[in-house]
């Protein structure tokens, strides 16, 4: 592995996390850990005051002169890292891609935000924070218990039980203003979200108004069996799994082919609309 892949890593984890020891890298690399702790001095070494050793807690903490050199700073690549271990490539050689894919806008999502928020999620604790939502104009303190991250229409959102709502809810990363560790255990878990751990059927088919032609290549297209396709996900995720595939539910599209899918079984999931 080049060493820009493990200078990767380690800036991906201090910038993120915070922190950096050698487990996290011994088990990615396979390394001895003399020789993950050299490669930590040895990245100290090539850019100077970006770590600072903590004897205490026995790990690399991250400073105020910390510049990332090797990573994108986007939330994506963390979790692509964390979830499937996706570790990037480095070639100095220029090659031509005849594939050409359009990404949706970035939404900047703090790691002074992520720090706090990731290690109320691994350890099932409290963070206390500062939200600005679409319908306020002022930030709101809250106490939350996060449980769970979620990437919907290219944002990320946090499912979190909020003290003061008395209820779980989705929280858009980028609004948050402020996150501090709270370390109150949770009494509001993952376990308890009903809608989180309820499975949904959603049963998606070619609008009717379309010609038999029209629904043919749609079939195709989506791999549907006897003209329908069934897609699970779970209660708290209904509305943005429809809004994710542009389906809509209230009012169709005027033209069959502005929107082409309907959810066949509306009566069934409307409940878990929040319209």
């Amino acid at each position: 592995m080049e060493v820009a892949q493990r200078y990767w890593m380690i800036e991906l984890l201090a910038f993120w996390e915070g922190q950096i020891n050698t487990t996290p890298l011994i088990k990615s690399f396979g390394l001895s850990r003399q020789s993950v702790s050299q490669l930590l001095k040895q990245y100290q070494a090539n850019f100077p005051n970006s770590l600072d050793y903590d004897a205490k807690r026995k790990a690399y903490q991250i400073t105020d002169h910390f510049k990332p050199h090797y990573i994108d700073q986007t939330v994506d690549e963390y979790f692509d890292w964390l979830n499937y271990g996706k570790i990037p490539t480095f070639s100095n050689t220029v090659t031509h891609s005849a594939q050409h894919r359009i990404e949706a806008l970035a939404r900047f999502v703090s790691p002074q935000v992520m720090r706090p928020l990731l290690k109320a999620v691994k350890d099932k604790t409290a963070v206390d924070c500062e939200y600005l939502s679409v319908s306020s104009s002022d930030p709101q303190g809250r106490l939350l218990y996060p449980h769970s991250f979620v990437k919907t229409a290219g944002r990320w959102h946090v499912r979190a039980y909020c003290d003061m709502r008395q209820h779980y809810l989705d929280f858009v990363l980028s609004r948050f203003q402020h996150v501090d560790y709270d370390g109150k255990a949770s009494e509001h878990t993952e376990q308890q979200d009903t809608l989180w751990n309820t499975p949904v059927s959603l049963i998606l088919a070619p609008d009717s108004r379309l010609t038999d032609k029209q629904k043919r290549v749609l079939e195709n297209d989506y791999g549907m069996t006897d003209g329908q396709l069934h897609i699970t996900t779970r209660a708290a995720l209904v509305k943005y799994t429809l809004d994710d595939l542009q389906i809509k539910t209230k009012m169709l599209e005027a033209n069959p082919q502005a929107q082409q899918l309907v959810c066949v079984n509306y009566t069934d999931i409307k409940q878990w609309l929040f319209d």
